[in-house]
């Protein structure tokens, strides 16, 4: 049930241009709260150790906080700069209040506020379905699923320069695959996310196969396994094909990673160079069809940071300025889900727009929340990742070890691509990773024993 409707809410918000409206995320939110309710008054709500519990009640209570309404005299000893830029745009109007929020931008904070709950929510759910092993659909099999589908729709879009995504046109011609997002750059974060499980699945799948007197590779080829071998290998190339085209760079590199994640932990747990060849072999297919089509525009786009001053138009600037904005809310924040109010008193380039975004959620998550709170969570974030690719190193069942892989190689890949771009501030891509995020530290603990009893969920302490 839980894999179902988690699987129902991610398809939908993909679906809905990644969620990026508020009416287009609305129903998935309602429906993992409902489900949450479910499950957790059937089951009992999980018991995190006090690391866990800790580490979720302050990501909570940051944003919390920044909603009370505090009086006016303690804000502007605590932030100078936010009492300024209170009174120079509420002063003409004669609006000012009595008391203020550090949030700078309430309504804003609420909206976001009530969608890391919904993530929250999520990480909580995968994790008790993981735990129980009870579920008709489990997460590789929903995220392959909801990947197969887009991959084969940005294809499509990038092979005929389709420029509608359903009856939406886009504003801005683009001639790269884009699936249902808006961005290609979130296209190809939804999809470095789900490669690695299938890459996961083919490298442990040609050693799993057929019997261990035998040669590898005959095993692979007179194994019954074969047919779905092949099958996983032809969805892994429609996927790479897919990211490829999607002609974002840092997707692809952040592609790149995740795999090579997979491909160290199989490597590692494995010790043979034919790791390599196998890896290799797979990652082929896509790269000689991309060649056979021409990926000329793919090269273009590489081309083009090595023209003089691209940077100084591109990435840098909107970096520069939000490290301003955090070195004026260094502690508190500006209040969360507030970027693209407060950005537009401190960009210096562009002017006929302005930035939404930081394009680094690192930065972005910093200026909103403040450095300690957003070093709080990824740095959480990492070190899952790290426990969750040593955890597949050691776990016995191929099932939990091929699991365990991809999710470590799905959340390297997101993070890595969080550098230059914002997937982690589109719901759709957030709703999947914090179910790979649940799912991840529910291998990590206790990765060999189910859920004992309902309502006695221990939840990973990190």
């Amino acid at each position: 049930m839980i894999g179902i409707v988690l699987a129902l809410a991610a398809l939908f918000s993909v679906l809905a241009l990644g969620g990026v409206e508020a009416f287009g995320f609305a129903p998935a939110q309602i429906a993992v709260v409902l489900l949450a309710t479910v499950i957790f008054w059937q089951r009992g709500f999980p018991r995190a150790s006090g690391l866990t519990r800790a580490l979720l009640a302050a990501l909570l209570a940051f944003p919390a906080l920044q909603l009370v309404p505090l009086p006016r005299a303690w804000v502007e000893a605590v932030l100078p700069q936010r009492a300024a830029l209170t009174e120079a745009l509420l002063v003409p109007i004669g609006a000012l209040e009595p008391s203020q929020t550090l949030s700078l931008s309430p309504y804003e904070t609420k909206l976001a506020l009530l969608r890391l709950a919904c993530y929250l929510l999520v990480f909580l759910l995968a994790f008790v379905a993981q735990r129980s092993r009870r579920e008709v659909l489990g997460l590789a099999t929903a995220l392959l699923g909801i990947g197969v589908l887009l991959a084969a729709y940005g294809c499509i879009q990038f092979l005929i320069g389709q420029q509608y995504i359903f009856e939406y046109r886009r504003w801005i011609p683009a001639y790269n695959a884009t699936g249902t997002f808006v961005n290609r750059n979130h296209f190809a974060g939804l999809l470095e996310m789900i490669v690695p499980f299938l890459l996961a699945q083919v490298l442990f799948a040609r050693w799993a196969a057929g019997s261990s007197r035998r040669s590898p590779w005959v095993n692979l080829i007179v194994s019954p396994l074969s047919s779905r071998l092949l099958l996983r290998i032809v969805l892994l190339a429609l996927l790479c094909i897919a990211l490829i085209f999607s002609r974002s760079r840092m997707g692809l590199m952040a592609g790149i990673g995740g795999m090579l994640v997979v491909g160290a932990i199989v490597f590692l747990q494995k010790r043979q160079r034919s790791v390599l060849l196998a890896m290799a072999l797979v990652l082929a297919i896509p790269m000689a069809y991309s060649l056979w089509i021409g990926i000329s525009p793919v090269v273009q786009r590489f081309e083009r940071l090595t023209q003089e001053g691209y940077l100084e138009t591109d990435r840098l600037p909107v970096w520069r300025d939000t490290l301003t904005l955090i070195g004026d809310y260094p502690l508190t924040g500006t209040g969360l889900g507030t970027y693209r109010w407060t950005n537009q008193h401190y960009q210096t380039s562009r002017f006929s727009g302005t930035y939404e975004h930081a394009h680094n959620d690192y930065l972005e998550f910093a200026s909103e929340i403040g450095i300690p709170a957003a070093a709080l969570l990824f740095g959480s974030l990492w070190v899952l990742v790290i426990r969750t690719a040593r955890c597949a190193l050691s776990l016995e069942s191929v099932r939990d070890r091929t699991l365990a892989a991809g999710c470590a190689g799905a959340m390297a890949a997101i993070l890595i691509h969080g550098i230059t771009d914002f997937n982690l501030q589109i719901p759709s891509n957030a709703l999947i990773f914090a179910w790979i995020a649940g799912t991840a530290a529910a291998l990590v603990r206790n990765p060999d024993r189910p859920e004992p009893l309902a309502g006695q969920v221990e939840v990973l302490s990190g």
